[in-house]
């Protein structure tokens, strides 16, 4: 396989003595918690970790390498808070030797190495104007980092939800939720955060009071009517303090 493994260990336990004789990939048996650099997987011995073995799994996991835990207890229950610690892949042994390697060359295969080379890259002139859009499966994380920054910051945020009404009953054209969501990405400032998620459209105004806010969001929809003819829809909107 040509990856290196750690298996954390105790000194000539018996589940270091299985995955040494029982397949050719190159496993480096310790009893130490630093990861070296050049490792693929981690695998711990139940019997090493012993009552630590969830806190354990969950050091380890910092390292971004996949964590295992292999173990000889058999019973469900057992397995159960295996699966709890939050492991990658649990080895119940005994085990064969062929299925214990392409278990490990399943792990190590899925080893990848973000590119982050894009950070250096960018300046300011690359990060455009307006709002910072984003995909709804994106804006979940967004929120929850902004919630949190905000618990560290003597700041204000406000979330705004835009949504869309037919005057005359008829259903919401997707092309005016995307020519608003347009104008309001354009017209937002670089560190407010857009997204559109059907018929509604998201925004995070940081360092907004609920005033400011509501100047925000009367001024966005003011400067669309500006521009659009029309008069089939009313555009509301709803102002949550962001905690």
């Amino acid at each position: 396989m040509g990856k290196r493994i750690i298996l954390l260990d105790n000194p000539n336990g018996e589940i270091g003595k299985i995955f040494s004789s029982s397949c050719s990939c190159d496993i480096t048996i310790t009893q130490g918690k630093n990861i070296p650099e050049d490792a693929c997987c981690t695998i711990v011995s139940e019997e090493f970790a012993g009552a630590d073995l969830g806190e354990l799994v969950t050091e380890l996991q910092c390292s971004e390498i996949p964590v295992c835990i292999a173990s000889f207890n058999t019973s469900v229950e057992a397995q159960e808070q295996f699966a709890d610690t939050g492991a990658d892949d649990v080895f119940i042994l005994p085990m064969s030797g062929r299925l214990i390697e392409k278990r490990l060359s399943r792990l190590c295969g899925s080893v990848e190495t973000s590119d982050f080379s894009f950070i250096d890259d960018m300046t300011v002139d690359k990060l455009g104007q307006g709002s910072f859009k984003v995909e709804e499966s994106d804006f979940k994380k967004l929120y929850e980092f902004v919630s949190r920054l905000l618990e560290r910051l003597e700041k204000e945020a406000h979330l705004v939800i835009f949504s869309f009404s037919s005057r005359f009953g008829s259903k919401v054209e997707p092309e005016i939720v995307s020519d608003f969501t347009a104008v309001v990405q354009r017209c937002l400032r670089k560190g407010d955060i857009s997204c559109k998620s059907g018929h509604k459209l998201y925004v995070i105004l940081l360092g907004a009071d609920r005033s400011g806010s509501e100047l925000v969001a009367k001024r966005l929809i003011e400067t669309f009517w500006n521009i659009s003819d029309d008069d089939a829809y009313d555009i509301n909107y709803e102002i949550k303090p962001i905690n």
